[in-house]
């Protein structure tokens, strides 16, 4: 990205240099308060059901992972949200209208070689549209969750297709568990 090649300040143009900020190394102007700030990318991904119970995967025709299977996914816009971004990101990477049905996961992705990003992964129903690959994308497919394909792209999405095979794999949300120790649940852990 960007951030990689930054020599200048983006604000007054004077060199940037290492130096420590909030305890770490970082570029920061020589000459202004500038501190550029390596951050990862926000993205979206959908783990979207149809009426049978079977998931959506895209192969992709893209690197990273081309070839592989995942679920559709895609970067955040700058005038989006989150769930925004999944609604959009499904439609154009499989051809399907979405509702989303809340936020299943938030993970950390490092083995994207573009850049890591925390992915906000939505659990959405299909309810319209037709199914057909994007621009991006050679196959957009339906499977069970007991007959997943083999090659599924980056790490987190083997995790979060092996955790919803299994009844139980998603931990009971935090409200839930909260809720249950006000009310005096002794079973609550």
């Amino acid at each position: 990205m960007w951030q990689d090649q930054a020599r200048h300040c983006p604000l007054c143009s004077a060199e940037l240099l290492e130096s420590e900020v909030g305890g770490r190394a970082r570029l920061r102007c020589s000459r202004c308060p500038f501190v550029l700030y390596s951050n990862p990318a926000c993205a979206a991904a959908g783990v979207v059901f149809n009426p049978l119970g079977e998931v959506l995967l895209v192969r992709r025709a893209i690197e990273p992972f081309q070839g592989y299977w995942a679920l559709p996914a895609g970067y955040q816009e700058i005038d989006e949200d989150p769930e925004r971004t999944v609604v959009r990101e499904v439609y154009e990477e499989a051809g399907l209208v979405v509702e989303v049905h809340g936020l299943l996961d938030l993970l950390f992705v490092r083995d994207d070689p573009r850049k890591p990003a925390n992915v906000a992964v939505y659990l959405c129903r299909a309810i319209g549209g037709a199914l057909r690959p994007g621009d991006e994308e050679t196959e957009a497919a339906w499977f069970r969750l007991d007959a997943l394909p083999a090659e599924i792209g980056f790490d987190n999405y083997p995790r979060i297709l092996e955790r919803l095979r299994h009844a139980g794999g998603y931990p009971e949300s935090p409200w839930t568990r909260l809720q249950k120790l006000l009310n005096g649940d002794a079973r609550s852990p």
